[in-house]
């Protein structure tokens, strides 16, 4: 960072004399260089003068434990709250250990001997972002129906550049990006999520000079990060986003520097698995949120394990994941479905959380073996698993669509209760059906309910005023009166099954729903730091929630380019996807 003492500081950052021994500058947020440094919020509600006297008497009780302080703005959330950062061992000077970021309404005080600022990046205002914005919407929108597709491709690899720049810029070496309030936040990883999330997509979009600088980021510290992953981290999500992640990026760039990592975090997740292939919900052995081990926290690892004992010739990885479809097969079922706790023969089943990837990979870890003979006992397990599922989970509701819903089960009585609940994660099933029934003696069936199902997650989309899907619909109610989760949080599903429903049948109504799609998210979930969730997707008012999930890039914005790009070599005989929507080359075709 270029040091000019002598410039004077730009008109949206003006320095300005604070309480004794504090500075303040307008319009300015500071934060670390590479992620070092730590961030802590002291007080929901202050005023600039206090923030700052709360930095000072910080340094006074322990020198240099506040480097800065930050209160930020009206409409950040929350409004007008003092943050104190602190750079380890740097003390009050800034230069070097922290960037500025220009951000109105924020104000920053500085404590005495901050010495020489860093000259602030020019920025393009928020105001000034939004007018150029909304000017390039327009003219997406008249773009004609089956217009070129390279019109469409582009706009799509420029939001993924939008949604990638401000995660650098706020959220380098961080979790995520919170797009609201224009700050990052470790999510509890501390794996630097987003990062290693997004690479294959850039990768995909081909943003090589994004990806490469991330390679090189993830290569000087994701090792450290990686040893000190602590006990309350999911293993399920590092598994699919990180190990995924960093696969997938092997994958495509034949880097192998993503491979180093890859067995470091593989090893690490390993220990966690069981001599039965059980897997607990965090490092520390701890429970989800259903109390017991669920199914997709044991049947969520084979893919990517199988395919790290390719690349690296070490058989454990995938011989203790595999062990686990030998334990679930002896459990109750209700032909061919277990409830999310599947040792205790009754509960919830659901094709939706806790349940949905453990079927979504009995398909996919087959096909990625060469769909073999001696591994067909997962071919069955998916296909007794859809015949189970048509029988008892799918439902037409009284507007003629046909809905899926969730099952309360009991071996014991052999009662068997349905429940209307559409979650917008069960949106996968189309493709997965579709996938499914290329290999099936009742293609036909099997793809007419793929394409009601796609087709009621596309109503689930179309019938909203805002153009977004909810997070569920309860009561077959597209209206949503019966439903008490409104939000979006930028989930990919749907755009996952019309992405396969294309590839397979080449019906062009799927690319037209992925582009009226990406057309709502550029209108509603567009901000100038990104996109963000919205809190309810009937209100005509942007309520925003504050949250822009690794999974964004990762898998919607992914999805959203191969609808639109003709020309993408994600072929469904060569690649299979995990269920982060990382590809990962069939076993059989890995040159060795």
């Amino acid at each position: 960072v270029a040091v000019v003492p002598s410039a004077p500081a730009p008109v949206a950052a003006q320095q300005a004399e604070g309480p004794k021994g504090c500075e303040f500058q307008e319009d300015m947020d500071y934060t670390f260089v590479g992620g070092r440094g730590k961030e802590e919020l002291v007080k929901a509600k202050s005023s600039r003068e206090e923030c700052c006297q709360l930095c000072l008497r910080r340094n006074q009780a322990a020198p240099g434990s506040c480097t800065v302080s930050v209160l930020s703005s009206s409409f950040d959330t929350p409004p007008l709250a003092c943050w104190i950062k602190a750079a380890p061992q740097m003390g009050v000077r800034i230069i070097g250990v922290m960037k500025p970021l220009p951000k109105g309404g924020v104000v920053s005080c500085l404590p005495e001997g901050h010495g020489d600022l860093p000259t602030p990046p020019p920025s393009v205002p928020p105001s000034g972002a939004i007018v150029e914005h909304e000017k390039s919407l327009l003219s997406l929108q008249q773009l004609p129906a089956g217009s070129a597709q390279s019109a469409r491709v582009n706009a799509i690899r420029d939001s993924i550049r939008h949604a990638w720049a401000h995660y650098k810029h706020f959220a380098w070496g961080m979790d995520e990006l919170l797009p609201i309030s224009g700050r990052g936040r470790n999510r509890g990883f501390h794996l630097a999520t987003t990062m290693v999330d997004s690479l294959d997509t850039l990768w995909l979009a081909g943003l090589r000079e994004e990806f490469n600088e991330a390679k090189d980021w993830l290569a000087g510290n994701l090792p450290q990060k990686i040893s000190s992953v602590s006990n309350p981290v999911s293993v399920f999500e590092t598994n699919i986003r990180v190990l995924g992640g960093l696969l997938s990026a092997y994958d495509l760039s034949k880097e192998q520097t993503f491979l180093t990592l890859a067995e470091q975090l593989g090893r690490r997740i390993l220990l966690t698995v069981n001599q039965r292939g059980v897997t607990p919900y965090t490092f520390g052995g701890g429970r989800g949120g259903s109390g017991c081990p669920s199914l997709a926290e044991s049947g969520t690892l084979q893919l990517e394990m199988r395919y790290l004992s390719r690349v690296t010739g070490d058989e454990v990885f995938a011989a203790k994941t595999m062990r686990f479809y030998e334990t679930v097969q002896a459990q109750k079922n209700l032909e061919g479905l277990w409830p999310n706790c599947w040792e205790r023969g009754k509960g919830k089943i659901t094709l939706g959380a806790d349940g949905d990837s453990f079927y979504e990979y009995l398909l996919k870890v087959w096909l990625q073996g060469g769909a073999r003979e001696d591994e067909g006992f997962l071919k069955d397990m998916y296909n007794n698993a859809v015949k189970a599922m048509q029988k008892h989970m799918v439902k037409k509701g009284p507007d003629g669509l046909s809905y899926m819903g969730t099952l309360s089960w009991d071996s014991a009585s052999g009662s068997v209760a349905y429940t209307p609940e559409m979650e917008h994660l069960m949106c996968f099933v189309p493709g997965w059906l579709a996938l499914g029934a290329q290999y099936s003696d009742q293609r036909s069936e099997v793809m007419e309910l793929a394409d009601a199902l796609a087709y009621t997650c596309w109503q689930m989309y179309e019938r909203q005023p805002t153009g977004i899907s909810p997070e569920r619909v309860k009561s077959h109610a597209m209206d949503l009166s019966k439903t008490n989760t409104r939000e979006y949080i930028l989930r990919p599903e749907a755009l996952e099954g019309w992405w396969y429903m294309f590839e397979i049948t080449k019906d062009e109504k799927f690319r037209e729903w992925g582009w009226k799609t990406f057309l709502a998210f550029e209108k509603w979930l567009w901000v100038p730091n990104g996109y963000a969730s919205l809190k309810d997707v009937r209100s005509a008012s942007k309520n925003y929630l504050d949250r822009m999930e690794s999974f964004f890039i990762a898998e919607t914005q992914k999805y959203l380019l191969l609808l639109q790009d003709p020309d993408h070599t994600m072929r469904l005989d060569r690649y299979v996807f995990n269920t982060e929507a990382h590809p990962l080359t069939m076993l059989d075709l890995i040159q060795k």
